[in-house]
């Protein structure tokens, strides 16, 4: 270590820290697999982004289920062509956006 070595208060304090670590179980076993959990990605990916995406893409669901639910009730053949050029659509955002925050060096 550079400089001058720790104080004796520096040193339990560093201790202490250590304990209160050592005895997380959840730290330890994410340290240990060094995997998040799925969940707890998935909403500090959430929270990262400005609400305004997450309305977007809420808004889109539910007009995507929406038409699904017309396309079947109706039996409308273009109805149901419709959703599904919209989930393709959505899922090629989706693969493009994750592309770009992989690039980055955001997500594994």
């Amino acid at each position: 270590m550079d400089g001058p070595a720790l104080s004796p208060r520096e040193l339990l304090i560093l201790q202490q820290i250590e304990a209160e670590l050592g005895s997380d179980q959840e730290l330890e076993r994410e340290l240990r697999t060094m995997r998040t959990a799925r969940i707890a990605r998935l909403r500090r990916t959430l929270a990262a982004r400005p609400w305004i995406v997450v309305a977007v893409i809420s808004c889109c669901l539910a007009v995507s289920f929406g038409l699904l639910a017309t396309a079947v009730a109706l039996d409308e053949p273009a109805l149901l062509l419709g959703v599904v050029i919209g989930w393709a659509a959505l899922l090629v955002v989706l693969v493009v956006v994750a592309a770009h925050l992989h690039r980055r060096g955001r997500i594994r």
